[in-house]
């Protein structure tokens, strides 16, 4: 317990002992975030550079605690960093092409899913031929990932979400993979909770710097390559095992998962691009019916402890099932911000509005 509580410790440390250079090579170079008064509502210049400082906190401390004849460990060391520069690249220089970021981000999820053997177990779904069943849980993992990735970096919106999210997800897993002897992938867990907790300290409102993709991106991969993990091994676990692993993981992940389905879908619907953004998702709703970021953050928090207490207490009932509860547990949510979001605008506005003109756009 010492090891892993110097570990959160010492990556927090020297995560946050990074900012101030960053924030200065920002100053002097001028790589700001961009002021988009549409989409984005901080005031002043706002270093982007900050997914540097988890980055490094991260990468040297799990250098330091992990087994260097680990391949698994090596694996996720190197998915990381690929990661992480394509992240970079975009703060640095501007945008990466969709369909280069979609090549890099899946050359770095097939490389941690190949090295660790990690992969969804499909015996739920009745597959009997062995070798189809783990080339289909190998795409399910990969697709997993890339899901993951892209949906921390769509739900970095306000100061301090990204980052609280990512930070309970992975102290959560982290204690679970320790309690099942788990040691690398556990302490690997409590040291991106460490940075990122480095980082919180200067961004968490008002910030004074951003993550940027860089940061977004390195944490979803992380957190998504550790509920693969956490799925993996809570299987085959013998003791203290969850009936409904996948349950477990959904409930963690509920908010972002949730916020880009529901994004994806109104964009289809709507006949807009898929990714163009806007101010469509949960955080900039939230921010339009007057919540404060800081408010906004423990709201979306606190959603999230609440699913994954109704995934632990009722997992027996199976995840269709309690998968369908939380879900609409999230168009329930949905519809009711939706509503008084809507009268915020106008006086005129009405619930079946919910359905007609923000759903399916039928005016």
């Amino acid at each position: 317990m010492i090891k892993v509580v110097v570990a959160f410790i010492l990556s927090c440390v020297l995560s946050a002992l990074v900012i101030p250079w960053i924030i200065n090579f920002s100053e002097k170079y001028r790589v700001f975030d961009t002021q988009d008064i549409y989409r984005k509502t901080h005031l002043g210049l706002v270093s982007r550079l900050g997914g540097i400082a988890i980055f490094f906190g991260y990468f040297t401390v799990l250098h330091l605690y992990s087994d260097l004849n680990s391949l698994s460990i090596h694996a996720m060391a190197a998915a990381s960093a690929i990661v992480f520069f394509l992240g970079l690249k975009d703060d640095l220089l501007g945008g990466a092409l969709p369909h280069e970021k979609f090549l890099i981000q899946l050359l770095a999820a097939i490389i941690f899913v190949i090295f660790n053997g990690q992969g969804f177990e499909l015996d739920f779904l009745s597959i009997i031929i062995p070798n189809l069943t783990l080339l289909i849980g190998f795409l399910l993992s990969i697709c997993f990932l890339l899901f993951v990735i892209n949906s921390f970096n769509f739900i970095d919106g306000i100061d301090g979400l990204a980052g609280v999210l990512g930070v309970f997800i992975n102290v959560f897993i982290g204690v679970h993979l320790l309690n099942w002897g788990d040691e690398g992938f556990g302490i690997s867990a409590f040291i991106i909770a460490g940075s990122t907790t480095g980082f919180l300290i200067y961004n968490f409102i008002p910030g004074k710097v951003f993550m940027g993709d860089s940061g977004a991106m390195l944490i979803g991969l992380i957190t998504g390559a550790l509920c693969l993990r956490f799925f993996s091994i809570s299987i085959s676990h013998a003791e203290d095992q969850y009936s409904s692993p996948l349950l477990i993981v959904f409930s963690l992940l509920i908010v972002p998962t949730f916020d880009v389905l529901r994004i994806f879908i109104i964009r289809a619907l709507h006949r807009k691009p898929m990714l163009t953004g806007d101010r469509n998702h949960i955080h900039h709703r939230l921010q339009d019916v007057g919540l404060r970021n800081l408010q906004i953050v423990l709201i979306l928090v606190m959603f999230t402890l609440s699913s994954l207490t109704i995934a632990i207490l009722w997992q027996h009932k199976g995840f269709l099932r309690i998968g369908s509860v939380l879900f609409l547990l999230c168009l329930c949510s949905n519809s009711i911000l939706s509503y008084l979001r809507g009268c915020r605008i106008s006086s005129d506005y009405k619930f079946s509005d919910v359905l007609f003109i923000d759903t399916f756009n039928r005016r």
